[in-house]
């Protein structure tokens, strides 16, 4: 008869937290019963609880060679793998527990998983939602699906599939701090800042120390995460890579605010010496160009660059496969023209009483930021981060059989009517416009969408932020993007330079046709005779109190959260010293000057040596 003590003897310990006693009774039974089901589960969850993922992950696998149709055998397997860095095995694993139980709720969740520590972030990104899908009630997976979604720019979803607050009470710790750390990513800071702090015993925890300092300096509250991360690099090697990562990169972003290069060097290099997964990497080497571009190192600037693009592209080729294919356009709208007799719908008489934001637009890196926080600090307007609300009236567009550009003018009034209806609904979930103000809508690539802006609000005033095409190329090449779409178009100066002329092409032949309210605003007049400037735009808007928009600086100060990579630029005064940057870098744009030309001399702007 077979004795049954050790076994019970294993369970009785496992229940008490005696991980070691309860993997040593285990063993000893399975010596005599070597194939025993729960023997072997119990040694695979004791091994697991104790740290020994090595040891767990072979057990479980005894536990696939008796009983190969059990899918948690195969994700518990997989899990264990991906905990001992066995990654291709870990993926064998789940693939099988997933073709025997495709919608089995943790094998997607920590399949998801294993391909986030991958950065195969689009194919993470499915097997989140479908998760979300097998059981939408578990707010975990919501939050990876949102993590997943942002790392592939999809932030509208990203935000959509945050779990509401009336769940976050009941949220394990890691689950609580990714969430922190997902919020800060939508612009959530405030709540983001509620949570992190509101953990019990999280108070010294390196890991939400690390995410509050990185908000902290987000939210331009520089001091507060100075404290936070000098606790931190005071026991840096005794946390966490992830925490160490985080502290690091806070680190030197704060160095380089107070432009201390040489530190903020020295803190990216010991992050890239923690081998990071190949978007931190990306991001570190972006930091060391920054510092070698303030160095006056273009040499060094570029081949930094270039190293970081070919991650992204890299990254992106994994999230959007058809970006291979020969001929792939990632803005085919620009292609697109409409004729005379498709903009007829200008002439018509105009409804009253339509509600009408005032638009920013141009290219990215253009000054829009700055110019929408001017607007921001006066009482009359109200803005809101980046938002792709006209990209979702396009797609509504589209939806109802009618193609964009060429077919904008043929929905009807009650169809604009909707449309508009569907925007202000949107806006509603981000800003509160009170009565007497204004929205400013700022998003540098409605300047693809000045048709639809014409057929929704006929008589919206639109600024269009201008600036020399060679430092909005540079200054885009040197920036760390989160849409892949627009990491594809920055990949390389030609490729950047040939879209800056197709959008810039868009939008100068749709406004001779189609004659909406326009103010050119050259970013280097606005920070060369900056009172001239505010006059203009005061003038143009109907602003009689234009102090406010002088004062623009303080006020985003102020402000905290600006969701756009200038955050820390537009609190400063307004300076000459991005003006003319690109000189420096000539010999790798005189290839891309001959593609600007046309461009630049339309906006009067010389490629000349100066």
């Amino acid at each position: 008869m077979m004795d049954d003590t050790p076994l019970a003897a294993a369970h009785a310990a496992y229940q008490a937290g005696d991980f070691d006693g309860a993997s040593s009774h285990a063993r000893a039974f399975l010596q005599s019963t070597p194939a025993h089901e729960a023997a072997l589960t119990l040694l695979a969850l004791s091994e697991h609880a104790a740290g020994r993922y090595v040891s767990a992950a072979d057990a479980f696998r005894q536990l696939t060679a008796i009983r190969p149709q059990v899918p948690d055998y195969w994700s518990n397997l997989g899990y264990m793998l991906r905990l001992t860095g066995r990654q291709q095995e870990a993926e064998a694993a789940f693939l099988e527990a997933l073709r025997i139980a495709p919608r089995a709720y943790g094998a997607l969740l920590n399949y998801g998983l294993l391909l986030m520590d991958m950065s195969r972030f689009g194919a993470a990104r499915h097997r989140f939602l479908d998760a979300v899908e097998a059981d939408p009630s578990q707010a975990e997976a919501r939050i990876y699906a949102a993590s997943a979604c942002f790392e592939c720019g999809d932030i509208v979803r990203a935000e959509r599939l945050l779990p509401p607050p009336g769940e976050w009470h009941a949220l394990d710790a890691e689950a609580r701090h990714d969430l922190g750390m997902a919020l800060m990513r939508v612009g959530r800071t405030t709540e983001a800042e509620r949570l992190l702090e509101s953990g019990q015993g999280d108070s010294d925890d390196p890991d939400v120390l690390a995410k509050l300092a990185l908000l902290y300096e987000r939210t331009n509250r520089l001091g507060l995460a100075q404290a936070l991360f000098d606790r931190l690099h005071a026991r840096l090697d005794g946390i966490g890579l992830e925490s160490q990562a985080d502290a690091l990169t806070v680190g030197s972003i704060l160095a380089m605010r107070r432009k201390d290069y040489d530190e903020a060097r020295t803190l990216t290099e010991q992050l890239l010496s923690l081998d990071p997964a190949p978007t931190a990497r990306a991001n570190a080497l972006y930091t060391l160009a920054a510092i070698a571009d303030k160095q006056s190192r273009p040499d060094e600037t570029m081949r930094l660059l270039a190293e970081a693009h070919a991650i992204h592209m890299a990254l992106a080729r994994e999230m959007m496969p058809e970006i291979s294919q020969p001929g792939w356009q990632p803005l085919p709208v620009v292609k697109e023209r409409m004729t005379p007799g498709q903009a007829l719908f200008v002439d018509r008489p105009h409804p009253a009483g339509i509600a009408t934001p005032v638009f920013i637009v141009g290219f990215p890196r253009s000054g829009t930021t700055m110019l929408e926080n001017m607007l921001d600090a006066h009482p009359g307007f109200v803005s809101m981060d980046e938002q792709p609300f006209l990209d979702r009236c396009v797609e509504l567009v589209k939806r109802a059989g009618f193609n964009y550009p060429h077919q904008i003018g043929e929905p009807s009034d009650r169809d604009m009517e909707a449309l508009r209806a569907d925007y202000w609904q949107s806006v509603s979930r981000v800003a509160k416009v009170g009565p007497g103000q204004t929205l400013v809508d700022k998003n540098p690539l409605n300047i693809l969408r000045l048709p639809l802006i014409r057929r929704m609000f006929p008589d919206a005033r639109i600024i269009l932020a201008l600036r020399h095409p060679c430092d909005v190329i540079l200054s885009c090449y040197m920036q760390d993007f989160r849409s892949p779409m627009f990491r594809v178009l920055c990949s390389n100066l030609e490729t950047l330079a040939q879209g800056y002329v197709d959008m810039m092409r868009f939008w100068i032949d749709h406004q001779a046709l189609l004659q909406a309210e326009v103010l050119d605003l050259r970013y280097e007049e606005t920070v060369g005779d900056f009172d001239r400037q505010v006059g203009r735009i005061a003038e143009f808007l109907g602003i009689a109190d234009r102090h406010h928009l002088a004062e623009f600086s303080e006020a985003a100060r102020r402000k905290g959260y600006i969701g756009t990579p200038s955050y820390s630029q537009v609190i400063e005064p307004v300076n000459t010293k991005a003006v003319a940057r690109w000189e420096r870098y000539r010999p790798w744009f005189e290839p891309v000057l001959p593609i600007l030309k046309p461009i630049a001399d339309h906006w009067g702007y010389s490629l000349s040596l100066e």
